[in-house]
């Protein structure tokens, strides 16, 4: 028995598999941490495992959850993530 492929056939598998490569590579760069916008620290750096940038501590703050507090005592906000 002979399988028969016609150029249709082969045109669509290339095409699925150039999406599915693209998909993957979108992503993979959409999904890393260095390029997510809004994940780097004012200095440049990227935050720590809890999401606080240096001279920050992350505090549990009760019913308002977890922030970060600067060490100078200035407002807290929300992790960056």
């Amino acid at each position: 028995m002979k399988i028969k492929f016609s150029m249709s056939w082969c045109i669509y598998a290339a095409i699925f598999l150039v999406g599915v490569l693209v998909g993957w590579g979108i992503t993979a760069y959409s999904y890393s941490p260095k390029y997510e916008s809004g994940m780097l620290c004012p200095n440049g750096e990227t935050p720590d495992k809890n999401g606080c940038c240096a001279g920050e501590i992350y505090t549990d703050m009760g019913d308002l959850g977890f922030n970060c507090c600067p060490d100078d005592g200035s407002d807290c906000f929300p992790p960056i993530r």
